[in-house]
């Protein structure tokens, strides 16, 4: 029986988030490829997954310059390639990407050329994918706002001119700032950008000529923004303008020397009667807060949230006089962030929604986190896998656009389990507890090893089996949302060994969830655990590859070594690298493994943190 038959395929037309491509057989021009997934070592949780394939290029087939070639103008970086093997009628994945680029390359005097790929998987592909500068932002604009005004445009002191600031509504219209009246705040709330709107007095919009803009619809409506009041003026922190067939004027007073220092009031004139409310409660003004205000036109019934919390008083009336026939907009003495006005009656829930996105304190399980993160890029979410039961819930949300990959990393650092892409391209993670409790990871999937009567498949000559405290952890440093670390140490594996840290960087809420996460540093990483380099699995064509080509990231095998005298070794591993060799009519395999997470715990015997891990 032959090597594994490779297949490799192109997608040509098609772009990187296709989930199901038109896939291109150019097998037949390969000279050779090397593909290799998995982790460096114990303590990364995401495994990278890279390949190289050299294609033969003497006709200019895969020359990107060759306007002639069949596949001239498809030859993008970025395009999907797919990797199988076929052996004994059975074809398995091997690695699914993106190609970076097509170099081709002239040897032996221009007579021969290639063109080597270099690949890399999708976790490296969402390494190029911003997340929102703001979270909030898109969840607002699913309401579509009227008006929108995030009120972070770049704004410098002392300036001369007017600014005109950004409407992202679907009625866009201008709020201008008059020049030398404005100045840039600082971030108000965490997930929001980082600079705000500072106003020194009273900011409007133009009442003719720049905005002029018709009246909205008469309707019901919503109207909130996020501030910090600077002033003792009695009108700070104060939004208002003519909109949604009506005037609203909403302020906190901040007249220190005032009796309503610190009261919310609304009023909404909507041309027949004019409607007053007012807090009970007061709030400190150089705080910020988030204020909403939820308008129904048919009831005149309307509610206050500070903050998200419900704190609507009577309403109070008078009658109502003419307003301005276009709309106007003004913001006074305060700073400002993420003024929208919304055509629509906000819920409750929606309001609380928004703050907790506006401050990037969101919880959820990691899964769903993972779901928001893959959700904010062009990547399919039919490519993603996540535990149904996760361990661990989250809370902080990374501001200021950070990579996709990045906040991924922070998740699975959170569940504290391994992210892959597998073999076929889906992004994968890990429940905390599943190398530990899945068929896979606990019954042996392959055997390999060498002696006299072994009945596995044979390995290579050299062999290295490290057994050091390089890879040892007894003090867990876990931090988690809003920066607080969570130190655990296992004293025994200290005093025996020293002192060994990891510092592990995580958005988990709950010091349960930390100390969870510091168990199984202090845990499995307080005892030395034999890790094997390297090794060539030495299948002839006339074996099977069917075990080895089934093998996963992190499903169990077991390494047997027998030395020239004395005892074999035999140890349990979970692979934590696969890497494939290839060439024509020949494919050698190579593992790296590790002991460490293929411990088992013995019931009534074993714990967490303890030294009784038995292997």
């Amino acid at each position: 029986m032959p090597y594994p038959v490779p297949i490799v395929e192109v997608a040509f037309t098609d772009g990187p988030y296709v989930v199901s491509p038109t896939w291109t057989d150019v097998t037949a021009y390969v000279r050779g490829m090397d593909i290799s997934r998995g982790v460096p070592d114990d303590w990364q949780l995401q495994a990278d997954g890279i390949a190289t394939v050299t294609l033969s290029n003497r006709d200019r087939r895969f020359d990107p310059f060759n306007t002639t070639g069949p596949y001239y103008g498809n030859l993008l970086p970025r395009r999907q390639i797919r990797i199988r093997a076929t052996h004994s009628g059975t074809t398995y994945d091997v690695f699914r990407g993106f190609i970076a680029g097509w170099p081709p390359e002239w040897t032996d005097a221009g007579t021969d050329s290639t063109v080597t790929l270099q690949c890399f998987d999708a976790l490296q592909l969402l390494g190029s994918s911003s997340m929102p500068a703001d979270w909030a932002r898109p969840y607002i604009l699913g309401f579509s706002p009227r008006h929108y005004f995030e009120l972070d445009d770049p704004i410098t002191w002392y300036r001369s001119s007017d600014l005109t600031l950004v409407d992202n509504g679907s009625a866009p219209s201008k709020l201008l700032v008059p020049s030398g009246t404005a100045f840039p705040g600082s971030r108000i709330a965490t997930g929001l950008p980082s600079q705000s709107l500072g106003s020194d007095f009273s900011q409007g919009a133009a009442t003719s000529g720049l905005v002029n803009v018709a009246p909205s619809t008469t309707s019901s409506f919503t109207a909130m923004y996020w501030c910090r009041g600077t002033s003792a003026d009695t009108l700070a922190s104060q939004f208002g303008g003519n909109m949604f067939g009506g005037s609203l004027e909403m302020y906190l007073d901040t007249n220190v020397n005032g009796t309503d220092y610190g009261k919310f009031f609304v009023s909404f004139n909507n041309t027949i009667r004019t409607y007053k409310w007012e807090t009970t409660a007061r709030y400190e003004p150089s705080e910020p807060h988030h204020f909403a205000f939820t308008y129904d036109n048919g009831t005149g019934a309307g509610k206050i949230y500070i903050d998200g919390i419900d704190v609507t008083s009577a309403r109070s009336d008078t009658s109502g006089v003419a307003v301005l026939a276009y709309e106007t907009f003004s913001l006074g003495r305060g700073e400002f962030q993420q003024l929208a006005l919304i055509p629509s009656i906000l819920t409750q829930a929606q309001v609380q929604e928004a703050v907790r996105l506006s401050d990037a304190q969101y919880p959820e399980t990691s899964s769903a986190r993972v779901t928001r993160i893959i959700g904010n890029t062009q990547f399919s979410s039919s490519l993603v896998s996540t535990p149904a039961s996760p361990a661990s819930d989250v809370l902080a949300l990374t501001p200021d656009a950070p990579t996709a990959s990045s906040e991924l990393t922070k998740v699975s650092n959170s569940e504290f389990a391994p992210m892959f892409v597998n073999k076929a391209g889906t992004l994968t993670l890990y429940s905390q507890s599943q190398i530990r409790t899945q068929i896979d990871s606990i019954v042996p999937q392959a055997e390999y090893g060498n002696g006299v009567g072994f009945m596995g498949n044979s390995i290579g000559t050299e062999v290295q089996l490290q057994y050091d405290g390089d890879s040892m952890r007894n003090v867990a440093n876990v931090e988690m949302s809003g920066g607080g670390v969570y130190i655990q140490e296992n004293t025994t594996s200290s005093a025996t060994y020293g002192e060994a840290e990891q510092f592990i960087t995580t958005q988990v809420q709950t010091i349960e969830d930390a100390d969870q996460v510091a168990d199984i540093i202090v845990g499995w990483g307080g005892q030395v655990y034999a890790k094997a380099s390297p090794v060539s699995v030495v299948l002839s064509p006339t074996a099977s590859w069917a075990s080895t080509l089934g093998l996963e990231l992190f499903d169990r095998f077991t390494l047997q070594v027998t030395p020239p005298s004395g005892n074999a070794i035999t140890t349990p591993m979970l692979t934590s690298r696969i890497s494939h060799s290839v060439t024509p009519e020949r494919w050698v395999t190579t593992l790296e493994g590790s002991a460490r997470w293929a411990a088992v715990f013995i019931l009534n015997q074993s714990r967490l943190g303890g030294t009784d891990l038995l292997g």
